[in-house]
């Protein structure tokens, strides 16, 4: 039987209960990284406790990728909700932003990290050079990135893919011990914890994982835990990263 392949239109789609805590994501990218989350929220939340839910241009037609528009975004979806949302953002709710460095101009970072202060409970969470430098940490050490820009990052992240002979994206990284030694390797190549803005060769994102496994049914303590469940709904996404 051939498998679903899911769409931007299939996240959201699940009712969360109303004491969850729930995690509005704002993304910058709308591929690599909502399909690696929502992996995440179905394999690892319990929906009674804790769901992650996305946040795209198509929800406020904000478009851009620039740390300015995920401010515009952020906002018009806190004022305006799509209508078709089955859950209603609150000021209680966790807004977290997940983004590139890229070639934006880094006042825009510090706008939107001001911003992220000025809400409830908002954090902001960057990958240097880009999201792949994330994935690319479940597989080797940092060190090992021979590149020094976005667009060849991702070509290297797809050869090395390839050798390691991982079979899908995002379940192949989303397993506990691949997971759990990239947040490792994130937290020690980490020079200053105390500033939001990631070094070279890094990513803020590990952090972001950390809180997610406390919401977790598999927590970081548990070492030898079936964590996929291969029959869970949600993304079941075959490719290969090229």
């Amino acid at each position: 039987m051939k498998r679903k392949r899911y769409s931007l239109a299939d996240y959201n789609k699940k009712e969360s209960f109303k004491d969850a805590t729930r995690f509005f994501i704002i993304y910058e990218g709308e591929v690599k990284e909502p399909k690696y989350f929502e992996t995440f929220n179905s394999h690892y939340l319990n929906p009674r406790t804790a769901c992650i839910l996305h946040v795209f241009e198509n929800d406020t037609k904000v478009i851009g990728s620039q740390p300015k528009k995920l401010i515009e975004r952020a906002k018009a979806f806190i004022d305006n909700p799509p209508k078709d949302l089955l859950i209603t953002p609150t000021e209680d709710d966790k807004f977290r932003f997940v983004l590139d460095v890229d070639d934006h101009p880094e006042e825009q970072f510090d706008e939107l990290k001001n911003y992220c202060d000025s809400l409830n409970d908002a954090q902001l969470f960057i990958s240097n050079y880009c999201f792949e430098v994330w994935l690319w940490l479940h597989m080797d050490e940092p060190m090992n990135i021979r590149c020094s820009s976005s667009i060849d990052m991702k070509t290297e992240l797809g050869e090395k893919h390839k050798e390691l002979k991982f079979k899908n994206y995002p379940k192949s990284y989303l397993e506990i011990d691949r997971l759990t030694q990239a947040i490792d390797r994130a937290e020690k190549c980490d020079m200053n914890k105390d500033y939001y803005f990631p070094s070279e060769k890094s990513s803020k994102i590990y952090l972001l994982m950390q809180e997610l496994l406390n919401f977790s049914v598999v927590n970081r303590s548990v070492k030898e835990a079936e964590t996929l469940n291969p029959d869970a709904e949600g993304v079941d996404n075959e490719e290969i990263i090229s």
